[in-house]
């Protein structure tokens, strides 16, 4: 019988602790389960960048120093697109809210960091936030599976309409 591979052939689940170390652990099985899905090119650049980006911004930002947080990943290979969808526990933070950066009139006056938000932005087709009742962040994110590369979310998809 020929077919799609079953979905849970096509899914990746991980969890982890919203530390450096639980960050560098899970990026490892990340790039073991994509290696092993195939996913190459524009497609598995955008997924890679679209995981740092988002864990190092919930490490850095998001994690309580009272209590640990806990990071949670799906990751859906669709036939056109890779869908990440991250839970956490940390401060609440909308990316949809924020805006992208000013450009530095020069590099001697560009600030370091700020644009991890704007980069997710460039690679992905969607971007969809939600607060849960339990007091979760649920980002998902969308990146096509085009060769070719993203350009990058719409206005409308941006601002989440």
């Amino acid at each position: 019988m020929t077919g799609a591979a079953p979905e849970s052939s096509r899914r990746i689940e991980l969890h982890f602790g919203a530390t450096r170390e639980g960050f560098a652990a899970a990026f490892d099985e990340l790039r073991r389960a994509l290696d092993a899905l195939s996913l190459q090119g524009w497609p598995r650049f955008s997924v890679e960048l679209v995981f740092e980006e988002v864990v190092a911004n919930v490490v850095r930002h998001g994690a309580r120093p009272d209590r640990g947080t806990s990071i949670s990943l799906e990751v859906v290979l669709q036939d056109d697109a890779v869908r990440l969808t991250f839970l956490d526990d940390g401060r609440a933070f909308d990316p949809r809210q924020r805006p992208n950066p000013a450009p530095p009139l020069d590099l001697e006056h560009a600030e370091v960091g700020g644009r991890g938000v704007m980069l997710i932005r460039s690679v992905c087709k969607g971007l969809e936030y939600a607060r849960t009742p339990e007091g979760q962040n649920r980002l998902t994110v969308t990146v096509s599976r085009d060769a070719t590369g993203g350009a990058g979310m719409s206005d409308g998809a941006r601002s989440g309409a």
